[in-house]
């Protein structure tokens, strides 16, 4: 009697060691599953805040399109009349030259 009560004992510890070993097993792969989710969760994040900053780059650009030529076209005005100034000035200059020559 108490060698099959020793028998029993041993069979029990060797299937919790058996559970044991599975549970750690079971373990590792969860572990493994929920890296590899949790890094293509993050990866999807990562293309997503791309996605998004290209696109408000890319809405940025375009409204400010309008203030660049804005911007543009009032630096060639003011180039024009720098132009346009310094030919009077030019013209004044060549006037008072003849006149002091021929004068």
């Amino acid at each position: 009697m108490a060698f099959e009560i020793m028998k029993e004992i041993l069979e029990s510890e060797q299937r919790a060691e058996e559970i044991l070993k599975q549970a750690s097993v079971e373990k590792e792969t969860m572990k493994a599953q929920a890296t590899q989710k949790s890094n293509i969760i993050l990866s999807e994040a990562k293309k997503e805040a791309k996605k998004a900053s290209e696109q408000k780059i890319a809405k940025a650009i375009a409204e400010s399109q309008s203030t660049k030529d804005e911007i543009l076209a009032q630096a060639a005005e003011y180039c024009q009349q720098i132009q346009n100034t310094a030919q009077e000035r030019l013209e004044k200059a060549a006037q008072a030259v003849i006149g002091k020559v021929v004068g």
